[in-house]
């Protein structure tokens, strides 16, 4: 197994060459969150130089999306991929701990999240989650509702010193978040610890190189949105409540839907 990281700006500035030699393979970083009850997007202010600092360093990244339910998961998936850019390196990742809804629902929102990042990245996302969220609120209504996750690789969750325990529908995991108190050269304060469950030359060959991570045929009848020919008035209905009681700007019924969430989105400040 090799070692990793997961860090946002509560790392503050890291000096990513003592990281890099005090033994860190990879790092997954976080990108973007819709903090909850906020219709503008987050995005790490430390997004780029973590990026930078990791590239430079010959450390693998991966970028994360913090997932919330009360925001369109279509909308937070192409926010999430247009703030990071290309995914050149690890494939990206969906971040899932919290949630206003659960069960079948639930299972419905994430999965159309991932797979409209899937469809614009070409990439297969991670799933990140713990043991506990994942059985309380995916499986809630029945197992069966999360028998589509098995095809994503698992980012799992679990504080122990033992082996982590299986989660459903995955025969096993790929990456483990073992600590989130570790302590490293060049990280002010606290910072999770991972473990990538294969050698170095397999991760580059399954998730850098593709021949694991790349995409999978998607099912178009669970599709949320099949391709940019989208009506905007579908997205107008989708989204009533932003646009009618925030007074935000109308949608253009012209113009594209990548290009409203670009102006809506990347042409104010976000709150952080």
């Amino acid at each position: 197994m090799i070692p990793g990281i997961d860090v946002s700006h509560w790392q503050g500035v890291i000096d990513w060459a003592r990281v890099a030699q005090s033994g860190v393979k990879f790092a997954f970083i976080k990108a973007t969150e819709f903090p909850d009850k906020r219709i503008s997007v987050f995005i790490d202010q430390n997004l780029k130089s973590n990026i930078n600092g990791a590239v430079q360093n010959k450390i693998l990244w991966g970028a994360y999306h913090f997932f919330r339910t009360h925001i369109d998961p279509v909308i937070q998936a192409r926010v999430f991929c247009e703030a990071v850019g290309q995914f050149n390196s690890l494939p990206p990742v969906l971040d899932l701990e919290v949630a206003g809804s659960k069960g079948t629902q639930l299972n419905e929102k994430v999965q159309s999240f991932v797979k409209e990042v899937q469809r614009i990245t070409n990439r297969r996302p991670i799933i990140y989650t713990s043991g506990g969220f994942w059985r309380s609120y995916m499986m809630y209504n029945r197992r069966t509702d999360a028998d589509w996750a098995q095809a994503y690789p698992l980012w799992l969750a679990q504080y122990t010193s033992n082996w982590p325990t299986m989660v459903y529908p995955w025969a096993g995991w790929d990456f483990w978040q073992y600590a989130d108190s570790g302590k490293l050269p060049g990280i002010p304060g606290s910072v999770d610890l991972n473990w990538y469950i294969g050698s170095q030359e397999e991760l580059v060959n399954y998730f850098i190189n593709d021949n694991r991570s790349k995409t999978i045929p998607l099912d178009d009848s669970l599709m949320r949105i099949e391709d940019e020919k989208k009506s905007p008035q579908e997205v107008q209905v989708s989204q009533p409540v932003m646009d009618v009681q925030h007074g935000l700007d109308p949608f253009n019924e012209e113009e594209s839907d990548d290009d409203w969430i670009k102006r809506y989105f990347f042409s104010k400040s976000s709150n952080k």
